[in-house]
Formats: C-alpha cells, structure tokens, sequence
C-alpha cells in the first residue's frame, strides 16, 4: 500500500526548528528575499510608496532605506500586512510556520502559549493570515466536474438543565406532526464549489474550492455563484436539494438522493462532503466558535489548506509569506480590540465585491513574474 503524502518526508521540507534557529537578522533577508527577490543585493528593492524599482540608500544601522526618488522611508514591512508590527520578525515567521504545519490549523491560545505571547496578539496576527489568504484566493471560473454542497455553522444551542425544558428548544410541531430543533439566530450556512482536478496522477479528488456564506443555501445565492464561477456546460454534482434547479439550463446538473445512497451509478457530491468534514473538524476541534463577521475567512483557510494538501510545508511557508509581503495593511485589524471591527458580516456575494479582493497582490504577482523573466534573460 502506497504511503500517505503527508507522512512522506517530502511533504515535509520546513520546520518550526529551522526557523528558531534563525536570528533576526537572517528572519530580515530571507523577508526581503520574499518581497523582492535578488537576496544577493540588498540594495535592489521596489519603493512602496512610489513604486519605482532602483537600487535604493539603505540604512544598516536602522535596516531601512531612502527611496532616491520620492525621498520617503521605509521597512522591510512597510505596506504589508504585517505593517506596524511590535513582534520580532522571528516570531512572525513561525507562526506562519505553525499554520502550515497544522493540518487542521491553530488556535490563538495554542500559539500564545508556545510563544509566551499574549492571547490578544496571537489573534490578531493569525487572522490576519487567514484575511491575507482570504484576498488573495484564486478566483477565476471552475470547469469540468464541479462538486457543491452547504453545510450549517455556529447552530448548536446549549443543552437545557432539567429534561422537562427540552420543549423550550425545540420548534412547533409541521404539517406532518414533525418537531425540529431550534438553532441559534447566529447559525450560518457556508457554500462550497468544489473542482475536480483533471490529472488525477498528480492530486485525487479537488484541486479548487470556493467558499461562500449566506443565511440559508439558498436559490438567489447558489444561481449566482454558479454564473460568476462555474464555466456554462459544467458538470454540477449536488444532492436534491431544489435550490439547484435553476441550474438545468446552462450547466449539466446530476444530483443524489442521500435519503437513499451516498453514491448512485457514478453520481455523487463526495468532493463537497469531503470539505464540509475538514470544515467540522477544523470548527469543532481547533477553534470550536468564530464570529460570524470572521467565518469565511476560517471557511477559506480551511480550503486551502485542502486545495494544497499536496505541496510541501516550504512551498506552503514560501506561499504564504509571498502574500502577507504582497499585501496592503489590512485596517480592520489595525486597533482591533480597541473597537475597530468588520462592520457587517461577509454574506452571498457580498465577499467577492472589489474590496475584499487585494488588486496589489496581483499586479505585483505580474510585476515580480515580469522582473524573474528579465533576470533569466540576463
């Protein structure tokens, strides 16, 4: 029987202990590495602040340069999202590590207590990786084999004391005499498009997920998702759930009656089941409550620790720490246990509006892409 990846040891190619081992001013070169590539040079950087790629004034005392043309200062962390930052780039660096290596994630209280920091801190900085993951995600059209299903978050009410309350939870009886449960009013319902990858000798089973949350799983909210993310003629693998009706006429719909069978002559949504269980796990075992303003973000860190289950912990660390670097300050989480939280939660598509998509991040993707090339050449 082949071995799983995960324990193979080129799943495994980065550690918590290489990076303790590192002093901080190795954490700072292999930062600028990240950012701007040429480690050899200290000096070759791209200016936050006018965008203008030179060979900068730095300042080795201070580890910060001049910018010769707008004449402005700055860091190794100037306009990211790790700007203003009070930690030591060392300890930023291994709770990057931390996430990584964590198959189902980390909590904040888990890395406050490995790092001896404060319990306010670790949250702040883990969410903000999960909120650079989040506007950086890959949002182009799936095609193919498209798996989609909804499951329910944040819905369990505590149970009653005494046995002769449990009516006071449960709601008034249906046509059919039947008495559901009643939920929590924060109960939410995370959507998820799950793509098949298309060489299964490389990955087996999906290679993309895109999440959404709403109130319910709901026709408005899975039609539109549909028409902005899924390819016309798609194969759309759902149960009989009748809020994928309004598919028929641009995709090819096959559903499953899970009443009866999880798989049916071929037919089957596994792909989404298979998410919404790491989902569970991650909320029920690791974070166990989320604020419903912050749900998708965990819901997105869950896929994607799904989507690259098979890169390594390096590419995962270098991946990642790409895009903390290639982001813009995120200001909800500048004063955040002064007050300054999200305004309202991310519902339907409310989470793919231009605001939660970092357009730096890309333009300086194509920007670095272009500067490699130009290396190459050289």
């Amino acid at each position: 029987m082949a071995q799983h990846y995960l324990l193979s040891s080129k799943s495994k190619t980065i550690d918590i202990k290489t990076i303790f081992r590192l002093t901080e001013e190795e954490a700072f070169h292999l930062l600028k590495a990240h950012r701007w590539g040429n480690p050899d040079n200290i000096r070759d950087v791209c200016c936050p602040h006018c965008g203008i790629r030179h060979e900068a004034y730095f300042l080795t005392s201070r580890k910060r340069w001049c910018c010769k043309h707008c004449k402005r200062h700055f860091y190794i962390t100037t306009n990211t999202a790790f700007a203003f930052h009070k930690l030591a780039l060392v300890d930023i660096l291994i709770v990057i590590s931390m996430m990584v290596n964590s198959s189902k994630g980390i909590s904040a209280i888990d890395v406050s207590r490995h790092l001896n920091l404060n319990y306010k801190t670790a949250f702040v900085l883990c969410s903000k990786v999960r909120e650079v993951l989040f506007k950086t995600r890959d949002l182009n059209p799936l095609s193919g084999e498209i798996h989609q299903d909804g499951m329910w978050i944040n819905f369990t009410l505590r149970p009653t004391n005494f046995r002769k309350n449990n009516y006071k939870q449960r709601q008034k009886a249906d046509s059919k005499g039947r008495k559901f449960p009643k939920f929590r009013p924060t109960k939410r319902c995370v959507i998820s498009l799950n793509q098949r990858a298309s060489n299964d000798s490389e990955i087996w089973g999906a290679n993309r997920t895109i999440v959404a949350m709403d109130y319910t799983e709901n026709a408005d909210t899975v039609l539109a998702l549909n028409q902005r993310f899924a390819k016309a003629g798609s194969d759309i693998m759902c149960d009989e759930n009748p809020v994928y009706n309004n598919l028929d006429f641009h995709y090819h719909r096959w559903s499953v009656n899970h009443q009866e069978a999880y798989s049916a002559k071929g037919v089957n949504n596994n792909l989404a089941e298979s998410f919404n269980a790491r989902m569970r796990d991650l909320m029920r075992g690791t974070y166990h409550k989320t604020n419903n303003k912050y749900a998708l973000h965990y819901a997105n860190y869950a896929a994607y620790l799904s989507d690259n289950r098979r890169k390594s912990t390096g590419e995962l660390f270098e991946d990642i720490l790409k895009r903390c670097l290639w982001v813009l300050p995120l200001k909800e989480w500048v004063g955040y246990w002064q007050g300054n939280h999200r305004e309202s939660e991310l519902l339907g598509m409310n989470a793919f509006a231009p605001n939660e998509i970092s357009q730096n991040y890309f333009k300086r993707l194509e920007e670095q892409i272009k500067y490699d090339e130009m290396l190459m050449a050289t």
